[in-house]
């Protein structure tokens, strides 16, 4: 039996301890079903020589048939065009503050034509 259907086997028989007779059945069978498709015995699984590598579930799911990896460079991806979103509107900003500080500072020379012209 397989890494994955181990952690699945250990995930199901841990429902066996439920409160509802019918989710206790459904995982007793779940198991059974898992065990026979896996071509083992219950005696094989339980046996001390069937566990020369100690099976480490995590208290936290995580799903097998997700790419971690695809998934990282899926989300580099959107951080990479959200910053560049970011650092357009940034610079738009920037323009925008300078064009306003342009009209409402009054230059050196600016002045000195207003008060020639008075």
């Amino acid at each position: 039996m397989n890494r994955a259907d181990l952690v699945k086997l250990a995930r199901i028989l841990g429902m066996l301890g439920s409160d509802h007779a019918g989710e206790r059945a459904a995982a007793a069978l779940a198991a059974h079903r898992l065990v026979k498709r896996a071509n083992a015995s219950w005696w094989s699984l339980l046996s001390p020589a069937a566990s020369s590598q100690p099976i480490i579930v995590r208290a936290a799911w995580v799903d097998p048939f997700t790419d971690f990896l695809r998934a990282a460079q899926s989300r580099v991806s959107q951080v990479e065009k959200e910053n560049e979103r970011l650092r357009r509107e940034n610079d738009q900003l920037r323009k925008q503050s300078f064009a306003a500080r342009e009209k409402t500072t009054t230059r050196p020379a600016q002045i000195l034509r207003s008060r020639l012209s008075q």
